[in-house]
């Protein structure tokens, strides 16, 4: 257990920094709440990334797609137009076939934006049903 009584995760992905743009706001000058689905997308991918296994290696050489099956976010403060944004990818559970991941979402000042909870599912590329998530992705994915 970590500080606070939570389980610390199976592995963390490496910090990605954006900055809010125009694109990201709304009519209150606000980030509008289906665009952290961005910077959440950005981290999940430079985990897959720095893990070896790039989502086209994923579904070329392993056969599987990624699919997102399960979306949760608490938004805990608002970004504004050119703040800096931080996110990381934390893979908290690991079964036979899905992943689920946490995003804390931060402001460059600390304050933290979202938590989100993504919920990944491997699938054949063939029939798009459930699969195992591949022996190469899962050993590394449990690798210290």
């Amino acid at each position: 257990m970590s500080a606070g009584g939570t389980v610390a995760p199976i592995r963390v992905g490496p910090e990605v920094r954006e900055r809010v743009r125009w694109r990201d706001v709304d009519v209150m000058g606000v980030v509008h709440y289906a665009n952290y689905l961005r910077f959440m997308e950005a981290a999940e991918s430079e985990f897959f990334r720095a893990l070896g296994f790039p989502y086209d290696v994923i579904a070329g050489e392993l056969g599987v797609w990624i699919a997102r099956v399960h979306l949760e976010c608490d938004y805990r403060a608002p970004a504004k137009l050119d703040d800096e944004i931080t996110c990381r990818a934390e893979l908290q559970t690991m079964g036979g076939s899905s992943m689920t991941f946490t995003f804390p979402v931060d402001r460059a000042d600390g304050i933290r934006l979202i938590d989100g909870t993504l919920v990944l599912a491997a699938l054949d590329r063939t029939t798009l049903r459930a699969t195992r998530i591949p022996g190469p992705l899962a050993t590394a994915l449990r690798a210290p």
